[in-house]
C-alpha cells in the first residue's frame, strides 16, 4: 500500500480530528496496561495459593483485554485510513509522511503539541524531530490553492 504523502497545511488540518482519536488510543492505552497488571497479579497469586482465585475473574479480566486491544487496533486503522501513522500510544504520537527537499520524511506530532511544528527521518523517532524553520522545503500545496489562500 503507498502512503500519501501530506503538507504541514493538510497534516495541521487532520488534528482535530487526530485529538479525538489520540485521546482514546491513550485511555485504552492505560487501561490495557492496569489489566495486564491486574491479570499478572492474579495470575500469580493464584499459582501462588494452589488455584484459591475464581478463574471466572482470570477469564473476564482476558476478555476485557482483548477489546481494549481489539479497540486500539480499530484507533489505529483509523489514523492509517487518513494516512497517517501511530508512533506511539503512551506520549499519542502521531507521523505524517511528507517531502523534504524531495525525499520521503515524517512531519510529527504529539497530542500535548499545538500544530504540526517538527519533522524527522523515516528511520528515526519523535525524540530525533527537527523544528520546521522554512516551511518552503517541504512538501507544499498546489500552486491554485496556495493562491487561493494568498488572496484571503
Amino acid at each position: 500500500m503507498k502512503s500519501k504523502l501530506l503538507t504541514i497545511h493538510e497534516a495541521n488540518r487532520m488534528l482535530p480530528l487526530l485529538r479525538s482519536i489520540v485521546v482514546d488510543i491513550r485511555s485504552s492505552w492505560n487501561q490495557i496496561i492496569s489489566k495486564r497488571s491486574e491479570l499478572e497479579s492474579l495470575e500469580k497469586s493464584k499459582r501462588d495459593d494452589q488455584g484459591d482465585h475464581d478463574n471466572q475473574e482470570i477469564e473476564e479480566l482476558k476478555t476485557e483485554l482483548n477489546l481494549l486491544i481489539e479497540r486500539i487496533n480499530n484507533y489505529i486503522r483509523e489514523v492509517e485510513d487518513l494516512g497517517c501513522f501511530v508512533e506511539e500510544f503512551k506520549r499519542g504520537i502521531i507521523n505524517f509522511p511528507s517531502l523534504y527537499h524531495g525525499r520521503k520524511v515524517f512531519l510529527c506530532w504529539g497530542l500535548d503539541d499545538e500544530s504540526v511544528e517538527f519533522w524527522h527521518e523515516l528511520d528515526e523517532s519523535y525524540n530525533d524531530r527537527v523544528k520546521i524553520e522554512d516551511r518552503s522545503q517541504f512538501l507544499s500545496e498546489s500552486p491554485d490553492s496556495s493562491t487561493l489562500k494568498e488572496k484571503n
